[in-house]
């Protein structure tokens, strides 16, 4: 089984309207409107704040993640053109280590900018990716976007709570008469 694919399924939510439990209405946040909300809505993902300078590219890289996952979940395949030059600012060097008495080797990431270093992890997620897998929330009211991780792929919602449970009880309620 591959790991999940964090950065697409992060990037790709962003912007898409969220009931948290104890509120009446659904609610979408901007997608990354200034450095401030940008760096809490991406903290999963990055370990520096975004500054106003990354903010341009980091967009383009959302938007691409967004249109790929839409593109996988309709069963086509993603621009590679896109996410390849939206990954260029992201470099790598093979570099020598003794560990245990053994040689070994691993890649150095140098990423020149945060959108370069997001476009690398989301471009080697997707080459790992099992589309089948790349799923939208079953629930009408929700569209978040999820990978379903479970070995029947059975996963229906995006997560258990709130989309699981509120679904299953409306079913479970007899239908109100007008």
């Amino acid at each position: 089984m591959t790991p999940e694919p964090e950065v697409l399924v992060l990037l790709a939510n962003l912007g898409l309207p969220r009931r948290p439990r104890g509120t009446a209405a659904a609610a979408a946040d901007p997608v990354l409107p200034d450095p401030d909300t940008a760096t809490r809505q991406l903290a999963p993902l990055a370990a520096s704040p975004v500054s106003a300078r990354d903010l341009p590219a980091v967009r383009q890289v959302q938007r691409a993640a967004a249109r790929a996952a839409d593109m996988i979940v309709a069963g086509r395949l993603p621009d590679c053109q896109e996410l390849n030059k939206l990954a260029r600012g992201s470099t790598a060097r093979l570099e020598l280590a003794a560990a245990g008495g053994v040689l070994q080797s691993s890649l150095v990431w140098d990423d020149r900018s945060l959108a370069a270093g997001l476009a690398r992890r989301l471009v080697a997620e997707l080459s790992l990716l099992e589309p089948g897998r790349l799923r939208r929330c079953a629930r009408a009211e929700c569209q978040l976007l999820f990978y379903d991780t479970t070995r029947s792929r059975t996963r229906r919602w995006h997560a258990e709570d709130p989309c699981g449970w509120r679904e299953r009880q409306r079913q479970h309620r007899p239908a109100r008469r007008a």
